[in-house]
C-alpha cells in the first residue's frame, strides 16, 4: 500500500462504496490555463488492476451533463485497453501540450479527455457493467454544468470515500465536499510529494518493474519469421506466477509472432523464442528503429529497441516535409491564402528522385485511418520537382517549381500526437511511407534536411528558423530548375500615405512564346494597393509588366509601415520587393470608444441580447461609441481578440455622432437596445475569455490596431463600462455612476438611457389577432410595417423560456393586404394549432 496518499489509506480503512462494484476511481481533476489539463485515476485496491474494458471520457459544453441519461454519446474518449494500474497506484493522463505542474509526467498523453474546459464533465466507464454512454456502466465521474462552469482554472482532488457524483440534473462536484477537496492551480504546481494533491503517475507508484532484453538486436527486413528472441525479467515479490505482453511499436517493420508468456512463480524470467518477425517492405526506408515493449498488469512496463535494416529497396518518390501542427497566428499560413487554418494548412510535400518524369496519376496519399488524396489525371511529376498537398484553401499565392494541390477529399487529418503517411501507385502498390510521433505537434513541420534521404527533423532548428517551405527545401531554394523568373524593380524604396505612389517593373524570364497570368500581392491592403487589382498578365512576347503602387491614407497613428509585394505565377520563381509606406502625420484615433463589454454573462440573469436564452458565448457583447462629431463608416473593419479576428463588420455599417454599434457573440438579438445599432459576431463568437483577454478595432484587414484594451478577467459576472460613459475609464458595471442594480446594458447609456445619437426606433403594433382552427390560420392585423422590409413571424410555446422562438414565415408589406392605411392583414398556415394546447406569436426584423 502506497502509504503516502492519505486518500487511499482512508480507502482502505472504511472501505469505498461506489455505484459501480470497481475500485479504480478518478483521483484528481486540473483544468489550467491553455492546453494544461490532467486527469488522475487512482487504483484503491491491495492489488494491481487492468484496465482493460474501461473508457475515459469527455462530456463537453451542452452535453456536458448527457451522461446522466442512458444512451448519450462523449466529445471524447480514451479506451484503456492494454493499461493497468499497481496496487494503491495511480495512472496519469495529461494533454499532449501540457506543460504544467513543471513535475507532472504523463501515463498516458491524449487531446481526447484532457482537453476540457470548466464546464466540461468527465467520466469513467466500465463497459464489462454495461454500454459506454449508460449509467450503469459508470464507474466514477466529477460533474460540472454548462452555464456554471465550476470546473474552470482549478483543481479538485479526492479526500474521501463514496461517490464524488450523482445522476441529478445541476448537480456538481462542489455537491460533495465530504469527497471532494479544491486547490488552486498554483498549489498543484507547487505541491510537493505527500501533498494530497500532487498529481501522480503510474511509474512513481509502481514498486515492481519489468526489464527486456533482445537477441539479436539488428535484424534484416528480408530475413524472415522467428528472428529475435526476447527474455523479460521481473522485480519484487515472485510467489505468483506473472503474464507478460509483447508489442511492437511499428508493425510494418516488425511483428510479434508470440505475443505473450508466463514467468513461473518462484522465478524471475522468460526467454519467450523466436517471437519476432522481420517484415520486408518495398520501400526505400533505411534502417529504422522498432520499440519492443514489455508489459504486465501493475508492474512498470520495459522496451527495448530493435533495428531493422534495410534491404536496399528503391522508391521513385521521397516524402520530404509534413506539416501537421498548424502554429498559430499569422505565422502559420502555410498555403499563403492570408487564413491560418489547423485543417487547410496541412501538408505533405513529396519529391520525385526517379531521375525521369513520373506519372502520379490515379497515386494516392493516405494517413494512418484512410485515403486522403487521389491524384488527378495528368499529374506529370519532372525529375528532382517537388509536389505538394494542402489540406484546403487557396494556392494562388504559391509560386515556384513546385506542384500545388488541394486533397480530393475533405481534409488531410494529419494527427499532431502521430501518424503515418503513405503513398500508393494507381495499381495500390506502396510506393514510400513515414511515420511519426509527438514530435509532430511542435508548431513547425518534420523536414528532411539538407538530403532528401536524411531523417526528418523540427524545421525551425535548422536553416533560418523558418517553421515550414512547402515546395522548396528548407533555405527556400527550389528542388528543381524552375521554367523562368519573376524579378521586381522599384522606382522608390518610400512614398507617403498622402497621395504617394511606386512604379513597379515587374520582369520575366523563360518562354515569352505564351502569356503569363500573374498573381499580384500586397502584404498589407490598408497602406498600399496595386493597380491592376490581384492580377496581371504578361501578353505573348512581352517580357515585362508595369505596376503602380498606390498608397491608402489610413487613419491610423502607425509610423513607417514596410510593406512587401509579390508576384506568383506557377513553375516560376516568385519576385518579391519591399518599400515604405510614411504616416502623414495621423494623431491618436479618437473617433470611436470602448464603451462596454461583457465577457462573463452571469448566471443567472444573463440573456444580454434578450432572445430568450441565457448563452455564456452568444450573450458576450462588445458596445462601440461614435464620440466624434461626424459618422464613421465602420464597413470591413474588424474586431479581434488574443486570439484573432472575430468580427468583421458588414458593409454599409455607418456609424452616425453620438449612436453605439453593440456586436453579440451570437443568438437572435431581440429589442430596440435604445436605437443602437446590433450585430452578431461574422466568426460565430467573441471569444472573449473570462480569465483575462484584449480586445482590438481594427482597420479592414487587420493591417493598424485602432483601439486596444486589455482586461485581468477580475471582473466577473458583470460587464465593464465607462464610467461616465463615452469619457470614463472602463469599471465594473456595478460601481459605474448610475447603473443602479444592472450587470449590463448593451445599447443603452450605464443608467439606461439612449445615447444622443440614437435614431428613433418605429414600433410595430400588432392590432388585431385571431385563430381559425377549421383550416389551421392565424390571422393577424400589423401596423408600423416598412414597405420592402423583411420580418419574422416567430411562434413560441412557452415565450421563449424553454421552447426557442421559431420563425416560420417570412413577411412583407406586399404578402399582406392593407386594410386600412399603415394597417396590414396576414393569414398564417400553421399546420400545429390543433396540436399544442398553446402557442404565441411575434412579429420581428430579421
Amino acid at each position: 500500500m502506497n502509504y503516502r496518499n492519505p486518500f487511499l489509506v482512508l480507502y482502505s480503512i472504511l472501505g469505498f462504496s461506489a455505484i459501480a462494484p470497481g475500485e479504480i476511481v478518478i483521483s484528481q481533476y486540473y483544468e489550467g490555463t491553455s492546453f494544461n489539463k490532467w486527469v488522475e485515476l487512482a487504483n484503491t485496491s491491495d492489488a494491481a488492476m487492468s484496465l482493460d474494458g474501461y473508457v475515459l471520457t469527455r462530456w463537453a459544453n451542452a452535453s456536458t451533463e448527457a451522461w446522466k441519461q442512458d444512451g448519450a454519446s462523449p466529445g471524447g474518449s480514451d479506451n484503456l485497453d492494454g493499461l493497468s494500474i499497481p496496487a494503491n497506484g495511480f495512472l496519469l493522463f495529461g494533454n499532449t501540450r501540457a506543460v504544467l505542474p513543471a513535475y507532472a509526467s504523463a501515463d498516458v498523453s491524449t487531446n481526447s479527455t484532457p482537453n476540457f474546459n470548466g464546464d466540461d464533465s468527465v467520466v469513467l466507464y466500465d463497459t464489462a457493467l454495461g454500454a459506454l454512454g449508460d449509467t450503469v456502466a459508470i464507474v466514477d465521474a466529477i460533474s460540472f454544468t454548462d452555464a456554471g462552469n465550476e470546473g474552470a482554472n482549478r483543481s479538485f482532488y479526492r479526500i474521501g470515500e463514496g461517490a464524488g457524483f450523482d445522476l441529478l440534473a445541476g448537480s456538481t462536484a462542489a455537491d460533495f465536499p465530504q469527497v471532494w477537496g479544491g486547490a488552486s492551480n498554483q498549489e498543484v504546481d507547487d505541491a510537493q510529494p505527500g501533498d494530497l494533491f500532487y498529481l501522480q503517475s503510474f511509474s512513481a507508484s509502481a514498486p515492481e518493474s519489468l526489464s527486456i532484453s533482445l537477441s539479436p538486436s539488428v535484424i534484416g527486413e528480408d530475413s524472415g519469421e522467428g528472428q529475435v528472441d526476447v527474455t523479460v525479467t521481473r522485480t519484487g515479490i515472485l510467489l505468483e506466477e506473472l503474464t507478460v505482453t509483447l508489442s511492437s511499436g511499428d508493425e510494418s517493420e516488425a511483428v510479434i509472432a508470440t505475443g505473450t508468456g508466463v514467468i513461473p512463480a518462484g522465478e524471475d524470467s522468460i526467454t519467450i523464442p523466436s517471437s519476432i518477425d522481420a517484415v520486408d517492405d518495398t520501400i526505400e526506408d533505411g534502417d529504422q528503429e522498432v520499440v519492443i515493449t514489455a508489459s504486465a498488469t501493475g508492474l512498470s512496463p520495459a522496451v527495448a529497441t530493435l533495428t531493422v535494416a534495410d534491404d536496399n529497396d528503391v522508391s521513385p518518390i521521397a516524402i520530404t516535409e509534413i506539416l501537421a501542427d498548424i502554429p498559430s497566428g499569422a505565422s502559420g499560413d502555410a498555403n499563403g491564402d492570408g487564413d491560418t487554418d489547423s485543417a487547410d494548412d496541412e501538408f505533405v510535400e513529396i519529391v520525385n528522385k526517379s531521375g525521369g518524369p513520373l506519372d502520379m496519376s490515379g497515386w494516392s496519399l493516405r494517413d494512418r485511418s484512410e485515403e486522403r488524396h487521389l491524384f488527378p489525371a495528368g499529374t506529370i511529376l519532372p525529375s528532382d520537382c517537388a509536389i505538394v498537398v494542402f489540406g484546403g484553401g487557396s494556392l494562388d499565392n504559391l509560386g515556384g517549381s513546385a506542384i500545388f494541390q488541394t486533397v480530393s477529399s475533405i481534409r488531410l487529418g494529419l494527427n499532431n500526437a502521430g501518424d503515418t503517411v503513405s503513398v500508393y501507385d494507381s495499381q495500390g502498390e506502396l510506393v514510400a511511407s513515414v511515420n511519426y510521433g509527438s514530435e509532430g505537434g511542435n508548431d513547425q513541420s518534420l523536414v528532411r534536411d539538407p538530403g532528401i534521404s536524411d531523417g526528418f527533423t523540427l524545421h525551425g532548428s535548422i536553416g533560418d528558423g523558418r517553421l515550414f517551405s512547402p515546395g522548396t527545401r528548407s533555405d527556400g531554394s527550389d528542388y528543381c530548375p524552375p521554367l523562368g523568373e519573376l524579378t521586381f524593380s522599384l522606382s522608390a524604396s518610400t512614398m507617403n500615405e498622402n497621395g504617394g505612389s511606386i512604379s513597379a517593373l515587374l520582369r520575366r524570364t523563360g518562354d515569352l512564346s505564351v502569356a503569363l497570368d500573374v498573381v499580384l500581392a500586397v502584404s498589407d491592403e490598408t497602406e498600399a494597393l496595386a493597380d491592376l487589382g490581384a492580377r496581371g498578365t504578361f501578353a505573348v512576347d512581352e517580357s515585362s509588366l508595369t505596376i503602380s503602387l498606390i498608397a491608402v491614407d489610413d487613419i491610423a497613428e502607425d509610423g513607417a509601415q514596410t510593406v512587401q509585394v509579390r508576384a506568383i505565377a506557377p513553375g516560376y520563381t516568385t519576385a518579391v520587393a519591399s518599400f515604405e509606406v510614411e504616416d502623414d502625420g495621423d494623431g491618436p484615433f479618437s473617433n470611436l470608444v470602448i464603451n462596454e463589454f461583457l465577457s462573463d454573462p452571469p448566471n443567472p440573469g444573463g440573456d444580454a441580447n434578450r432572445d430568450g436564452t441565457l448563452d455564456t458565448s452568444q450573450d458576450e457583447f462588445i458596445e462601440f461609441l461614435n464620440v466624434s462629431d461626424e459618422a464613421f463608416d465602420l464597413s470591413d473593419y474588424e474586431i479581434h481578440d488574443g486570439v484573432g479576428m472575430r468580427h468583421v463588420f458588414s458593409s454599409g455599417t455607418l456609424l452616425a455622432a453620438g449612436r453605439a454599434i453593440v456586436v453579440f457573440g451570437g443568438g437572435s438579438p431581440v429589442g430596440a437596445f435604445g436605437g443602437s445599432l446590433v450585430q452578431i459576431a461574422s466568426s460565430g463568437l467573441l471569444g472573449l475569455n473570462n480569465s483575462g483577454d484584449t480586445i482590438f478595432l481594427k482597420t479592414p484587414g487587420g493591417g493598424s490596431t485602432l483601439l486596444e484594451f486589455e482586461y485581468d478577467g477580475s471582473v466577473q459576472d458583470e460587464s465593464m463600462s465607462r464610467s461616465p460613459d463615452g469619457s470614463g475609464v472602463l469599471v465594473a458595471h456595478s460601481q459605474a455612476s448610475g447603473a443602479g442594480a444592472a450587470l449590463f446594458s448593451p445599447g443603452v447609456t450605464v443608467s439606461g438611457g439612449s445615447f444622443d445619437g440614437a435614431v428613433a426606433i418605429e414600433f410595430i403594433r400588432i392590432t388585431d389577432f385571431d385563430i381559425d382552427r377549421d383550416n389551421l390560420e392565424v390571422i393577424v392585423e400589423v401596423d408600423g410595417l416598412t414597405p420592402g422590409d423583411l420580418y419574422c413571424f416567430d411562434v413560441s410555446l412557452d415565450l421563449g423560456n424553454a421552447s426557442s422562438w421559431f420563425p416560420f414565415e417570412l413577411l412583407t408589406t406586399e404578402s399582406g393586404t392593407e386594410v386600412s392605411p399603415g394597417r396590414h392583414r396576414f393569414v398564417v398556415p400553421d399546420l400545429f394549432i390543433a396540436d399544442e394546447r398553446a402557442q404565441y406569436y411575434r412579429i420581428r426584423k430579421p
